[in-house]
């Protein structure tokens, strides 16, 4: 992503959570919305682990890949540290959200008891909605509004990282793969052992 691209904009998140997720139920909006975020650290790890050097990326996209889920891919990225342990903890929310709405089928909505309480405490994580009742005011009102507000944010920010992060470095061949280092120790030890 260039750093000209509309998804480095606040705006832009606030928008596609507003405008395309208006007409979504409470169930897809969290759905569509976990999946930006999967997408997008699948995005920022890929960004910066080294390239695989087949078309078939066996971390994400192997049967049992070890990055296939969300869950793993947001606790590698806290464990390599792409992002903060409370951004990593507000991530596992998002899912545990996402989690709800996929598991119970009927019923579930923003205003459902333990959907609520994790919604307000995701909103309550960051603080936002506080600080900023301008923006808060442009949602939608309850929790589905705050959930949104606080997605928009979190989505804002991962991609400004995505946009920022460069690849690691392939590292430098050990010791053991140099032939001359290994005939250099080789000599070395035959001298000492004289």
């Amino acid at each position: 992503m260039s750093k000209n691209h509309e998804y480095g904009t606040p705006g832009h998140w606030d928008k596609v959570l507003q405008s395309e997720f208006e007409k979504e139920s409470d169930r897809a909006a969290v759905i569509l919305v976990a999946s930006l975020f999967d997408n997008a650290l699948g995005t920022y790890l890929c960004n910066v682990l080294l390239p695989t050097p087949t078309a078939t990326d066996e971390l994400f996209d192997a049967p049992n890949a070890p990055l296939g889920s969300f869950s793993a891919k947001i606790n590698l990225s806290y464990r390599i540290g792409l992002i903060s342990q409370r951004f990593c903890r507000d991530l596992h929310l998002v899912r545990k959200i996402r989690n709800e709405f996929a598991h119970n089928i009927q019923g579930c909505t923003f205003e459902t008891g333990t959907v609520r309480s994790r919604i307000l405490e995701l909103a309550k994580s960051s603080g936002l909605i506080e600080r900023n009742p301008r923006a808060r005011a442009t949602f939608p009102e309850g929790c589905r509004g705050d959930f949104l507000l606080v997605a928009s944010w979190m989505l804002y920010s991962l991609n400004q990282r995505i946009e920022e992060s460069s690849a690691l470095t392939e590292a430098h061949l050990e010791w053991g793969y140099n032939s001359a280092v290994s005939r250099e120790s080789d000599g070395k030890n035959k001298e000492q052992s004289k």
